[in-house]
């Protein structure tokens, strides 16, 4: 194998599909990158088994063929070379020879033979959407994804085709947050899967906001296809929770904030907590909102934010980086807290006057 590839384009690819290769594993084919010829393209590949990414990029092919090489090293040199074009040549006994102008260097790899296949999804029906939706509903999501791997099945994103909707949701216990696409979902699509946390963070990272993507899924797997890339999911198995019943139908409270003002707000009582006393109290009446925060060994911190709400008082606390991871993702003017009573956990969503929800985000109060 020899090809012939600009410097840049090859630390391109490599750094999108080296996300997901661990440095080390028990399995050393699974720290290398598998290098294979297309006719006028390279194809590289990296998986840790449950999530694989394979891209497709035009080059020169001097003779065909197929390598693997270790992910964070050839990664390492392409970005410590000069812009200058890049020969890359498999030599006897899986010796490879990169070039770069008057560089050269040799490195040790691994027999191409013992890399893992790519699962292919033929005779599977894609269902077609912009990347950019697809995009903005896991950026939406994907912070309230549970980290704690004792909770399996929610350390992953649901993912729900139905009636014409794409529903996502996440949830650790104490906060969840639903986005839906409403347009150009066929009524007739059907899936109800969970998509790990790797692969959400994954797609957000490497879609845009043009074009399409093809999405497959099946009872085990799930594949995003675009821009000459593929990326494939194992699926999370378990039951994920009945979303419907989380969101509270009771609350009848709804204060109206600017969100620019509001974001503000949030991200400076943050500052006065720490990890032992991490809360807000929301002390809110007609036209005003008094934010408290009172944190031992810190001090305590006050301010008043104008609001648009004309009912009874309510005093609730809230973890203020749950409601600031939401209301900085929100591209609303105004933003609506809507509550019950301090026992009830508080809903946060854009602020419309007509339509149907497209952002839901539920947050659990701290009861002192």
């Amino acid at each position: 194998m020899r090809i012939t590839i600009p410097r840049n384009d090859f630390l391109d690819i490599v750094n999108k599909v080296k996300s997901v290769v661990a440095p080390k594993s028990a399995i050393p084919i699974l720290t290398h990158l598998l290098f294979e010829t297309e006719d006028a393209a390279i194809r590289v590949v990296g998986t840790d088994l449950k999530v694989s990414i394979e891209s497709r990029m035009d080059c020169l092919v001097d003779v065909p063929g197929s390598m693997t090489l270790n992910a964070q090293r050839i990664f390492s040199i392409l970005s410590a070379l000069p812009d200058k074009d890049i020969v890359l040549e498999l030599l006897d006994n899986n010796i490879v020879k990169l070039t770069c102008g008057k560089i050269e260097s040799k490195l040790f790899s691994l027999s191409p033979e013992e890399f893992p296949p790519m699962r292919e999804f033929e005779g599977h029906t894609p269902l077609t959407l912009k990347q950019g939706a697809l995009k903005k509903l896991f950026y939406w999501t994907s912070h309230a994804i549970c980290t704690d791997q004792s909770r399996y099945s929610l350390t992953g994103l649901l993912f729900e085709l139905s009636e014409g909707k794409l529903t996502v949701v996440s949830t650790d216990g104490r906060r969840m947050s639903l986005a839906r696409e409403l347009n150009d979902i066929p009524v007739e699509a059907s899936a109800k899967v969970i998509i790990p946390s790797k692969m959400i963070h994954e797609l957000e990272r490497q879609l845009d906001d043009e074009e399409t993507v093809d999405v497959y899924i099946d009872e085990s797997q799930a594949a995003f296809v675009f821009n000459r890339t593929r990326m494939i999911t194992a699926l999370i198995e378990g039951n994920f929770p009945n979303y419907e019943v989380v969101i509270p139908k009771l609350n009848d409270k709804i204060v109206v904030f600017d969100r620019a003002v509001f974001e503000e707000s949030i991200r400076r009582t943050r500052t006065m907590t720490n990890d032992k006393f991490n809360t807000v109290k929301f002390l809110v009446s007609p036209g005003l909102a008094l934010l408290k925060v009172n944190t031992p060994d810190v001090g305590e911190y006050v301010e008043e934010v104008p609001v648009t709400y004309d009912g009874e008082s309510v005093d609730i606390s809230f973890n203020p980086d749950f409601i600031w991871e939401v209301v900085r993702r929100i591209d609303t003017k105004q933003v609506a807290l809507v509550l019950k009573d301090d026992q009830f956990p508080g809903v946060i969503k854009p602020y419309i006057e007509v339509g149907e929800d497209t952002f839901v985000n539920v947050i659990m109060p701290i009861r002192s």
